[in-house]
């Protein structure tokens, strides 16, 4: 009974921590995205906790599934970094001869690719197409992320292989204790720099919030609203320019409308093209009609 007891404890721990971690998560992803888009509810509250989770759950399994396509992408490209990597070596010898000086360099090992690796590396090359749109900057910054994620990944299986051999050794020196030690402690750290790499170097991480916002249905690229006076004449003001709606004559139609922001406090913040630049309003949710082309 008392081992039951602790189990349930265990467990109710488990998920108090789970609530609090997604809470976390979520406020940080909300936050980070109601700065990019430059708006805040005033009516937000910490009680909203199940959408923080939603969010922490939209922004962890797009996140992840983002990391798996990039170091999928890396492991299939092993052979283009094992060259680049002899073409290095091959300079630093030419640089020893010139300068005199011995430069040293800890060569790099990357994983074979597997079988499943290369269905994930096909969506790695669009991810990284579709983040970059062909811009060079945030090109190489992907590339480098996927070298980087690549190499983490492999480095850490390595390390697992090596712990599992030292662990099983029958008579260890001391030298294995070390190494042994040394390698269960950058575990971890190594686990970390994985996960945080894409966000560091990807230069993507706005487009990671935008892809979670929509995830979580608070964000659509394209729509049709239906406003309603007298957030028509501000729209006016900013030279956006209606069409006639079937709600009355009270609404305006506007088409190939970004929503930002909806479903969460009593504004809905939408975008729209002008022939120079955009303008963002924020409309109460009672004044506008959301129609999902």
């Amino acid at each position: 009974m008392n081992r039951l007891n602790d189990t349930i404890e265990v467990i109710n721990s488990f998920i108090n921590l789970s609530f609090k971690l997604g809470v976390a998560l979520g406020g940080a992803v909300f936050i980070f995205y109601c700065w990019r888009i430059g708006y805040f509810p005033q009516d937000a509250s910490v009680g909203d906790g199940l959408l923080l989770i939603l969010l922490a759950i939209a922004f962890g399994g797009f996140y992840l599934f983002f990391i798996v396509c990039l170091t999928s992408l890396g492991i299939v490209l092993g052979p283009v970094w094992c060259g680049l990597q002899k073409l290095f070596s091959l300079l630093l010898i030419i640089c020893k001869k010139i300068t005199k000086k011995n430069i040293k360099h800890h060569p790099f090992t990357i994983e074979k690719a597997r079988i499943e690796f290369w269905f994930f590396a096909m969506l790695g090359i669009f991810f990284v197409i579709w983040f970059s749109r062909f811009d060079i900057k945030i090109l190489l910054t992907l590339t480098l992320c996927v070298w980087g994620c690549a190499l983490m990944w492999s480095t850490y299986q390595q390390n697992y292989r090596d712990i599992f051999i030292l662990e099983h050794k029958e008579t260890p020196t001391d030298d294995d204790i070390k190494r042994l030690k040394n390698l269960n402690s950058a575990q971890p750290f190594i686990v970390v720099i994985f996960l945080i790499l894409p966000l560091l170097v990807g230069g993507v991480t706005g487009e990671l919030l935008d892809g979670t916002m929509r995830l979580a249905n608070l964000r659509k690229d394209a729509a049709v609203v239906h406003i309603k006076e007298p957030y028509v004449t501000y729209a006016v003001e900013y030279g956006l320019t209606g069409e006639k709606s079937n709600f009355g004559g009270e609404y305006s139609k506007f088409s190939n409308v970004a929503i930002l922001f909806n479903g969460f406090g009593r504004n809905v913040v939408i975008e729209m093209k002008k022939p120079i630049g955009t303008v963002s309003l924020a409309i109460p949710s009672d004044h506008v009609y959301i129609i999902q082309k």
